[in-house]
């Protein structure tokens, strides 16, 4: 890898693969939401809101402008929250004349449903860049919490994309990333599904544990969560194999157990008995399942698609259901046949 790399977006997965990509490539440009922000990076090296105790090496360039990345960069990634990910595409769209030109590879890392359209990452980047830019698109997604990618540790993701000769292009930008191994394919709607309603279920896991109702409670809700995924997923036209891979179940393996999860703790802190605002109102973390919640139910409403652990975990969020109701009203289903 000879080129300096892009990253858009300076919280803790874009700081992270940062840290990372810098052991790799000459130099990483990261892109800071402010001047502010920016300087503060620069002036300390290291992430005190969002990665604490990882160095940022010297060929890391932070900025605040767009135009240093899209002048050294082809190869961007856009690692913010999805709530913010069509405002930054928005300020993205002013340089199109120079990144249309150029070729760009854009590679979306955010795993969720949060914009107010209720629309997948890529309809959101198809909306303000125009469909013929969808050539130029791809998803990363799989399990990779940001502090264990900032230190180097292995990991293995997915990455899909529309078109195929920007996937061999990303082979060969990932081979040299040894503690990344990748596998590719072609469904995004289906990767960008998993590693958004991975993020319900981690919820609804963390209520289990925060009520304390054991390691028994949390393997049903894992396993009845990737039926649920994959029914959801169907009827949004993904290929339900994919749930099955590092993108679905991998990733939902991963934010349903780990106390680095944010929407899992999100989950133990609602299980215990704070409430949805107390908890967001003192962290400058996104937990991207909140949202995607509201999302997710609104359209399995719409069409039909039978949700019953989105359905509580919404209720929970947005309807003032009681954790403990929550899980009697999963146990007091109808029986049905396990595959129908």
């Amino acid at each position: 890898m000879k080129k300096p790399i892009g990253i858009i977006g300076s919280g803790s997965f874009g700081t992270a693969l940062a840290a990372n990509f810098s052991k790799f490539a000459p130099e990483v440009y990261l892109k800071c939401r402010n001047k502010e922000f920016a300087l503060e990076l620069k002036n300390k090296r290291y992430n005190e809101y969002y990665l604490k105790g990882v160095y940022l090496n010297d060929n890391i360039i932070i900025t605040d402008d767009y135009e240093a990345v899209f002048e050294n960069c082809r190869i961007i990634f856009l690692a913010v929250p999805s709530i913010a990910l069509k405002d930054t595409l928005i300020d993205v769209k002013k340089y199109e004349d120079e990144f249309i030109s150029k070729g760009f590879i854009f590679v979306n890392t955010a795993k969720g449903l949060g914009d107010k359209s209720m629309n997948l990452p890529y309809k959101v980047f198809e909306s303000v860049l125009g469909s013929s830019m969808l050539e130029r698109y791809a998803v990363l997604s799989g399990p990779s919490f940001a502090a264990e990618v900032a230190k180097h540790l292995p990991a293995a993701v997915c990455i899909a994309s529309f078109n195929g000769k920007i996937l061999d292009e990303l082979k060969i930008f990932f081979k040299n990333i040894i503690n990344f191994r990748i596998y590719t394919l072609n469904d995004v709607i289906g990767v960008e599904l998993g590693g958004s309603l991975k993020n319900i279920i981690s919820i609804a896991a963390g209520i289990s544990d925060g009520l304390g109702l054991g390691n028994n409670a949390r393997a049903a809700l894992l396993t009845r969560g990737i039926a649920e995924i994959t029914r959801f997923g169907e009827a949004l036209g993904a290929d339900g194999q994919t749930f099955t891979g590092l993108s679905g179940l991998g990733d939902l393996m991963l934010t349903s157990t780990s106390d680095l999860s944010r929407n899992r703790s999100v989950g133990v802190r609602i299980g215990k008995g704070e409430s949805l605002d107390f908890i967001l109102s003192g962290t400058k973390m996104v937990a991207e399942g909140v949202a995607t919640a509201k999302s997710v139910h609104a359209i399995a409403k719409e069409k039909n698609i039978y949700m019953p652990i989105t359905g509580v975990v919404y209720s929970v969020l947005y309807e003032g259901l009681k954790p403990a109701d929550a899980i009697t009203k999963l146990l007091e289903r109808d029986i049905k046949n396990e595959f129908i």
